[in-house]
Formats: C-alpha cells, sequence, structure tokens
C-alpha cells in the first residue's frame, strides 16, 4: 500500500522507511493490526523525517523502535519448563 504522505518531492524516502519498518514488524509478528501499525509507523517517520532525519534506515528504525516500545513484553516465567 502507498501511504499518502503530505510531502511530495520525498515520497521515494518516506514510502521505503515505511516499507521496511513494516516488513520487519510483519517478520517478527508485530504489526497486527496491520492499518494501525502502519499509521503508527508513518507518524513516527514523518515526526523523524520533518525534525531532519534523512536515511531510509534510521528512520525505520525510530518507527520500529516506537512501535516495539508500546507493544507489552511477553510475561516470562520464574520456572523454565524442563524439556
Amino acid at each position: 500500500m502507498s501511504y499518502p504522505w503530505p510531502i511530495e518531492y520525498s515520497d521515494v524516502e518516506l514510502q521505503e522507511a515505511l516499507e521496511i519498518a513494516t516488513d520487519y514488524l510483519e517478520y517478527t509478528g508485530q504489526a497486527f493490526p496491520f492499518t494501525e501499525t502502519e499509521r503508527a509507523c508513518a507518524y513516527v517517520i514523518l515526526s523523524s523525517w520533518k525534525s531532519g532525519t534523512r536515511h531510509p534506515i534510521k528512520l525505520a528504525n525510530y518507527a520500529i523502535v516506537a512501535i516495539e516500545q508500546k507493544r507489552p513484553q511477553p510475561v516470562r516465567s520464574l520456572y523454565p519448563r524442563a524439556g
């Protein structure tokens, strides 16, 4: 899906960063629900773009970190099961 960026001249870089972030989050199972995750990533990417970050991988990393911080961490037992 092509996200409708409000900045016309930077569509390619922003779209590339969004694809990197959503691909990673989808691969790791963190992109559910996808449309909300994509919207949140786009917001973080655009905010980072406006603050001066231009590299697509760095933009994607900001989005990934923001999504991962919002997700609850899995609870790990103090008593691992014997295997």
